[in-house]
């Protein structure tokens, strides 16, 4: 096809390029899983390159993941494009960093992605930054792009300083999103991302986002990556970390970090022993000298198994077995976890979701499953309305969230439909 056009995808990511330990990183594997069909979709007016860029790594860091970083290596050299790496004035253990690392990642980032552009001589570029270590990649290549394409560039916030550091908040992170922000509603190829409404209505209260500057990036998970097992499997599982199998299983998981509420979980739990579940805490902290182990290991009751350790494999399976009626995210902030997606795309546990920012507009209460405000009677009186449902209730419910997730939260389609929209330049 003679005008036949070359577009150059490229993706800035700390998580889910070289790692996969945080909800982040979810999304990122998911944006990449969608580079076949998003190829798919733009044939034959385009020709597509998919490009990873991710700051410095060590091998030794708290996430690195060899197998993660050749899946993504695989798809993109599938499209001619590449893996690189951009410096983040680090030793690498940390590829997230802090403010000190986050000014070089975002310029780095850009020039290598220019360096991209330069060589490969597309007709349309997208650059997607991914977080607040890339929050001003766009801007910079923007300011600095002299080369004879069509750009689009977007910051794609999972979360900002306003969530993540409340009570504690940096000024210089908040400068510095404001400013990628700024910039993109005063400059027409420059976009804010907001994964869900949530999000969207943060930005444009909270940090100032134009309406017209904001584009729909939504959460959701890849459909074709969820993996089944078999109930013995998964019971095996369980034995050898000490859960008994005579009694129906409440759960939570996720990072080791005090917002993720394991705490209100497990003394909720304690005030719930008169019934015959057992519940089952996972959490991942970043080291076991983290102050919250000692805190969770104060929680411990005859009820509940806690468990530490960052693993990806267990989480799923147990949200797959027949016995686990709940899966509890009482996070005390949480901008937009796919845990609730997570839990429904199997069609067995029921989510339990605190009432927080972007937990919220994912779960209709009652219908696919149940919201509760984190006050402990709150918790305890919810809990206990769900685990004492019917059974018909508890099948409709569970089938609901599934339908949900299926149609809404397909990560393939919705990344695919926001790149779509990005290269036509399409205001939300």
């Amino acid at each position: 096809m003679a005008n036949k056009k070359k577009l150059d995808l490229i993706i800035c990511a700390h998580d889910g390029i070289t790692s996969l330990y945080a909800g982040v990183g979810t999304a990122v594997n998911g944006y990449f899983r969608a580079v076949e069909n998003i190829v798919k979709e733009l044939q034959p007016d385009y020709e597509v390159k998919v490009w990873g860029i991710a700051p410095k790594f060590a091998e030794s860091n708290y996430g690195f993941n060899a197998n993660q970083l050749k899946k993504i290596t695989d798809i993109c050299r599938k499209t001619g494009g590449d893996v690189l790496f951009c410096l983040n004035y680090s030793d690498g253990w940390n590829q997230y960093g802090n403010m000190d690392n986050w000014p070089t990642a975002s310029a780095s980032a850009a020039t290598v992605a220019y360096e991209i552009l330069k060589n490969d001589k597309p007709t349309d570029a997208i650059v997607i930054g991914v977080d607040t270590p890339f929050a001003m990649t766009p801007s910079i290549l923007n300011r600095q792009m002299d080369l004879p394409l069509n750009y689009s560039g977007v910051w794609m916030p999972h979360s900002t300083s306003l969530i993540h550091e409340r009570g504690n908040y940096d000024a210089e992170r908040l400068k510095f999103e404001i400013r990628a922000i700024k910039i993109a509603n005063e400059t027409n190829n420059l976009f804010t991302g907001f994964l869900n409404p949530y999000m969207k209505k943060h930005l444009a209260f909270d940090y100032g986002a134009n309406e017209e500057s904001l584009t729909p990036i939504l959460n959701g998970i890849v459909v074709d990556e969820v993996k089944e097992y078999f109930q013995e499997e998964i019971e095996a599982a369980a034995v050898s970390r000490g859960i008994p199998l005579d009694k129906p299983i409440v759960f939570s998981y996720g990072r080791g970090v005090p917002y993720k509420g394991f705490d209100i979980f497990m003394k909720v739990a304690k005030r719930l022993e008169d019934l015959p579940y057992h519940f089952v805490v996972q959490a991942a902290p970043y080291t076991m000298q983290d102050p919250i182990v000692e805190e969770l290991n104060s929680l411990k009751n005859k009820n509940i198994t806690l468990m530490f350790g960052l693993d990806f494999v267990f989480p799923r399976q147990f949200m797959q077995w027949n016995k686990t009626e709940i899966v509890a995210v009482l996070s005390k902030y949480e901008p937009g976890a796919f845990i609730p997606a997570e839990i429904r795309v199997y069609g067995k546990p029921i989510a339990l979701v605190s009432d927080v920012d972007g937990l919220p507009c994912q779960v209709k209460d009652g219908i696919d499953g149940f919201i509760t405000n984190l006050e402990l009677d709150e918790v305890e009186k919810n809990m206990r309305k769900v685990l004492t449902l019917k059974n018909e209730e508890k099948v409709s419910i569970k089938k609901k969230g599934r339908d949900l997730v299926i149609n809404e939260y397909n990560m393939v389609t919705n990344f695919t439909n926001a790149v779509k929209r990005i290269l036509t330049n399409e205001r939300h």
